[in-house]
């Protein structure tokens, strides 16, 4: 995707609303744009925490006023699950009853408490443990697409998890190819699967930390951004690794490419 292109649709997306509208408009798959606003969603809460947590005793004193946690997530422009972490910990709740609370919300005994939480939690696409584990399933459908793909093509690997219990050290990608193969006029040792759109600061973090790894250790690889990526990256990237999205694996298992392009953390 043309980075210019790219730029105007992360301006443009703000909510789900606006995932459907853009997909309409410029014929772009609804798992893309849920992508680029998930990732755009994260960045803004990032960049924003510090001030956010300056804020704590205001914030719990709004709520102890009687504002509830979604309340307070729009008046902050804050995900309302963070808001009542912070709010928790205020109270004295450890970091570990908290997450035994967001995994089941019923055995809260504060009847307040528990109503609020059971709200945001139903309404948080991003940072609740529903929205995470939507985006480990998501990764794992970029993951088995590979495996197929490789196994068609009778491509023996070895995963990342089979690699650790081998006892194999450091960085490990996602597929280690036991023998390499040809991927447009280079040897192709190792694949790593990306469940994401690939933009160019976070492309920026992975080569650091994984993508140069791979390459020195296991030789040249190939990564697959699910979701597409920037064209600037192409520009600007190392030797030793090739970029590819979905349209490299669209033609050999078109139903699956399509359930992943299709894919939307909502509910």
């Amino acid at each position: 995707m043309d980075s210019k292109f790219y730029h105007q649709l992360y301006e443009a997306l703000h909510s789900h609303a606006d995932v459907e509208k853009l997909s309409q408009k410029y014929n772009i798959g609804c798992g893309t744009l849920s992508s680029i606003l998930n990732q755009k969603i994260v960045e803004d809460v990032k960049k924003s925490h510090h001030k956010f947590v300056r804020k704590e005793q205001k914030i719990v004193a709004e709520w102890k006023a009687g504002k509830t946690f979604s309340e307070l997530g729009k008046i902050y422009h804050h995900p309302a699950t963070l808001i009542s972490s912070l709010i928790l910990q205020n109270l004295g709740y450890s970091k570990k009853e908290i997450r035994s609370f967001y995994k089941n919300p019923i055995s809260i005994e504060n009847f307040r408490i528990r109503n609020e939480l059971k709200d945001s939690l139903d309404s948080d696409y991003y940072f609740s443990p529903r929205a995470h584990q939507l985006q480990e399933e998501k990764g794992r459908i970029g993951e088995n697409i590979v495996s197929s793909w490789l196994k068609n093509k009778c491509c023996d690997f070895i995963c990342e998890n089979d690699m650790r219990a081998e006892g194999h050290v450091g960085k490990t990608p996602d597929f280690l190819l036991k023998k390499s193969i040809k991927i447009r006029d280079s040897e192709i040792c190792w694949i790593e699967s990306k469940a994401m759109f690939g933009e160019l600061k976070e492309h920026r973090y992975y080569e650091k930390k994984q993508f140069s790894a791979y390459h020195d250790c296991y030789g040249d690889g190939l990564v697959v951004y699910w979701f597409g990526f920037e064209t600037d990256i192409l520009k600007e990237k190392e030797d030793g690794y090739q970029i590819a999205d979905f349209e490299f694996f669209k033609k050999d298992v078109p139903e699956h490419v399509n359930k992943i392009l299709n894919y939307v953390i909502h509910w």
